[in-house]
C-alpha cells in the first residue's frame, strides 16, 4: 500500500545555528548531534553528542546518551527529525556509510522523513562561520537522499518535494547509535586531581598562534587541564616537519590546526578547541581579534594567555600589542639557530614591569634597521624542541593560576616579576655560538655543563632606567595595565609612539 504524501518544509532556527557554530563548528571533522522540531517545521532543538567516539575520519554517535534523549523529546511532543555532522573541508555530501546508517535509523525509529546536515567546519581569522549543507531522506527510499544545498542563515528553509511512501511498516523505537566511551573523567585525571586546580583552569582559554613547534605544549596544557583552545595557524605539515616536530606520516599535508585539534579532543572529549586555518596579518583587525575571543577578552582578560609560538617576528609583536591593549597575560617562546638555546619571554599585566617590546629591544631595533631573519628549524634537533615546550609549560601555567588558589602556580610569578626573559642553554657551546656571556654568568662552569635555564633581570626601558628613550609600547611606565585600550591600532605597533 502506498500514500501520497505532501511536501515537507523545514526552517533552521537561529538558536540552533549558533548552537551549531560553538560546538560542532569549533571541533574536529566526524563530530554530531541530534536534530529535533517542536511543531513539525521548524528546526528548533539540537543536541550535541559530546561524548561520541570521534577520530576526525569517523563518527559513532554514542546510543546510551542520545536515546534517552531522543525518548524525552517524544514523550514533550518533539518529533526527532535527524542528525547532523560534520565533514572534512570540501566533502559536504553524505557518505555511503552515512546513507546505510541513515537507513538503519529511519526503519528503526518508523521515521518518514530524516534530515541531514553536514558541517564544514574550516574557519579563518576574519570571522568565516561553519557551513551546513541540506540533505533529506525519505523511508520509501531512504539510501537515495534528496539535495537542499547550503544553508547559509537563520531561518532558512529546505523543502522535501512530495512523494509515494510505503505506508507498510512495523519497527521497534529502541536503537543502537554507538558504543560509551569507556573511561571517566576521574580515571583519566587520577593522578592531576591534587596537582592542578579543574575548576581554575576550565575557565581559561589557551590562545596559540603558531602550532608547529609548539604541538607537545599545547598537548601537556590539555593533559593538565585547560579545556578551551583557540589555535591559530595557516600552514599544513610537510614532510620536513617529520624531523623535529611531534607529526606522524599520516599528518602530513594536513593543516596543522586540525591535526593538534583532533589531539587535543583525543585527549579531552569536552575540551571547546578552535582551529582557524589562517594567518596574522595586517588584513585582520583588532576587532577581528576581539570577535575570534570573544566575551572572555572583556568580561575577564586575565583568563586569557595569548601565546605567540609564530616563528614570525611581525606577528610577534603584533600578538605582544594585542595582549597589552587587552590586557592579557602573554608568552612568546623562540628557539635559536640549531637549537643550541631558547627563550620564553612573559609578560602579565599589572606584574610584570617590562612589556616585550622593552625585553626585546635590541630586536625590535635590529628589526627596525631592516634586519631580516633568515634562520630556520634546520639542524635542531627535536629534544631541544621539547626542552622548550617543557618550560613553556611551567610559565603558562605560573601565568595561568596566579594567586589562583592553593598549588605550587600561584606565588611563582611574584618571585621572577623583573625577570620576565627566561634562556635556556642546550649545547655546551651555546655562549660561543649565540655570542653572549649571560649564560657564563649565571651559572658557575663547575656545576654547569648544559640543559640549564638562567632569568633575565628586566628593567623598563626608559630615560629614567638610562635608556635614550622610552619604549614605543609602554613608553617605561612599570604598570602594563596602563596600555589596557590605549592602543588605538595594534597594526600600527612597530610605528606607534605616544
Amino acid at each position: 500500500m502506498t500514500t501520497k504524501k505532501e511536501s515537507k518544509p523545514y526552517f533552521i532556527t537561529e538558536e540552533v545555528f549558533s548552537q551549531v557554530r560553538k560546538t560542532i563548528g569549533s571541533r574536529i571533522p566526524e563530530t554530531g548531534g541530534i536534530l529535533g522540531s517542536s511543531d513539525g517545521k521548524h528546526i528548533d532543538y539540537f543536541y550535541f553528542d559530546k561524548t561520541a567516539n570521534v577520530t576526525g575520519a569517523t563518527y559513532e554517535p554514542d546510543c546510551n546518551e542520545l536515546n534517552p534523549v531522543i525518548r524525552k523529546w517524544h514523550e514533550e511532543g518533539i518529533e526527532f527529525v535527524g542528525f547532523i555532522h560534520s565533514h572534512p573541508r570540501g566533502a559536504i555530501k553524505p557518505s555511503n556509510p552515512d546513507n546505510l546508517y541513515t537507513k538503519k535509523i529511519m526503519k528503526a525509529l518508523d521515521m518518514e522523513y530524516f534530515v541531514s546536515l553536514i558541517v564544514q567546519v574550516h574557519r579563518s581569522l576574519k570571522g568565516e562561520k561553519a557551513k551546513l549543507f541540506a540533505y533529506g531522506y525519505y523511508l520509501a527510499d531512504p539510501c537515495r537522499y534528496f539535495e537542499f544545498g547550503r544553508v547559509d542563515e537563520a531561518n532558512s528553509g529546505f523543502e522535501f518535494p512530495a512523494i509515494d511512501l510505503d505506508a507498510d511498516r512495523n519497527c521497534s523505537y529502541q536503537e543502537t547509535l554507538a558504543k560509551k566511551y569507556p573511561f571517566s573523567k576521574d580515571e583519566l585525571n587520577e593522578r592531576n586531581k591534587e596537582l592542578f586546580p579543574a575548576n581554575v583552569l576550565a575557565r581559561k582559554t589557551l590562545v596559540v598562534f603558531g602550532t608547529g613547534g609548539s604541538i607537545g605544549f599545547v598537548l601537556d596544557m590539555a593533559r593538565s587541564g585547560v579545556t578551551n583552545f583557540i589555535l591559530v595557524d595557516g600552514d599544513k605539515f610537510e614532510p620536513h616537519n617529520m624531523s623535529n616536530q611531534r607529526v606522524t606520516y599520516s599528518d602530513i599535508g594536513k593543516s596543522k590546526v586540525e591535526v593538534l585539534r583532533e589531539q587535543i579532543l583525543n585527549i579531552n572529549m569536552d575540551a571547546e578547541v578552535t582551529a582557524i586555518c589562517d594567518f596574522l596579518d595586517d588584513t585582520v583587525t583588532d576587532e577581528d581579534f576581539e570577535e575570534l575571543i570573544g566575551d572572555q577578552l572583556h568580561k575577564n582578560s586575565k583568563d586569557i594567555l595569548v601565546c605567540a609560538c609564530t616563528d614570525r617576528f611581525e606577528a610577534q609583536a603584533r600578538l605582544a600589542a594585542l595582549a597589552m591593549k587587552y590586557g592579557t597575560p602573554f608568552m612568546a617562546p623562540q628557539i635559536y639557530a640549531g637549537g643550541v638555546g631558547a627563550e620564553v619571554v612573559f609578560s602579565y599585566p599589572g606584574v610584570t614591569p617590562s612589556c616585550p617590546r622593552c625585553v626585546l629591544k635590541s630586536r625590535y631595533d635590529a628589526y627596525k634597521n631592516g634586519y631580516k631573519n633568515t634562520v630556520t628549524s634546520k639542524c635542531t634537533p627535536i629534544s631541544a624542541i621539547t626542552h622548550a615546550n617543557a618550560l613553556e609549560g611551567q610559565i603558562a601555567l605560573m601565568l595561568l593560576l596566579y594567586h589562583e588558589g592553593d598549588n605550587r602556580y600561584a606565588t611563582m610569578l611574584d618571585k621572577v616579576a623583573d625577570r620576565n626573559l627566561a634562556l635556556i642553554k642546550m649545547s655546551p657551546d651555546a655562549e660561543e655560538v649565540l655570542g653572549i656571556d649571560l649564560f657564563r654568568d649565571a651559572v658557575d662552569d663547575a656545576y654547569s655543563f648544559f640543559g640549564e635555564v638562567v632569568w633575565i633581570p628586566q628593567d623598563p626601558v626608559s630615560k629614567e632606567n638610562g635608556f635614550s628613550e622610552n619604549c614605543p609600547l609602554c613608553h617605561g611606565s612599570g604598570n602594563l595595565t596602563t596600555l589596557m585600550g590605549e592602543i588605538p591600532d595594534t597594526r600600527r605597533c612597530m610605528e606607534w609612539k605616544e
